[in-house]
């Protein structure tokens, strides 16, 4: 069993690894686009289209988690990519390779899958104000 007190280490641990794995998977989808030829003004540009996933939080935050979370599943730009390489529409490729580096990119900065209690809230502990409120209360209490 672990002790209570090792978990916000093992937490942190655990984060940096899966935080090292998407920048390398980052830096594999760049030299990717230039390797198959891709379009560099259509990465670009679908870039950010993931995040249109953030829609969902109209509704609140359990639907905005789970649009959110599934618009940053590997699962979607890898089929999408499967079927660029063996058909060869070179937009697919390109746009698959986007998608994984969001993905990527997300994940390098913290901006992990979302919890449903709300947007500041992800699998790698409170972004934004959620973060400075949290901080701030460490400081206050310590």
């Amino acid at each position: 069993m672990v002790d209570v007190a090792v978990l916000p280490m093992l937490e942190r641990s655990i984060s940096r690894w899966v935080r090292a794995d998407a920048a390398v998977l980052l830096v594999i989808t760049l030299w990717a686009v230039t390797a198959t030829n891709g379009s560099w003004i259509w990465f670009l540009a679908l870039f950010l289209a993931p995040d249109l996933s953030m829609i969902g939080y109209v509704f609140g935050p359990r639907v905005g988690a789970v649009t959110y979370n599934a618009g940053h599943l590997y699962a979607w730009p890898a089929g999408l990519l499967a079927a660029g390489v063996v058909y060869h529409p070179s937009l697919a490729t390109t746009a698959a390779l986007s998608w994984i580096a969001h993905i990527a990119f997300d994940n390098v900065v913290g901006y992990g899958l979302k919890l449903p209690i709300g947007f500041e809230h992800t699998v790698y502990g409170p972004i934004g104000q959620a973060r400075a409120r949290v901080s701030a209360t460490k400081s206050a209490a310590g």
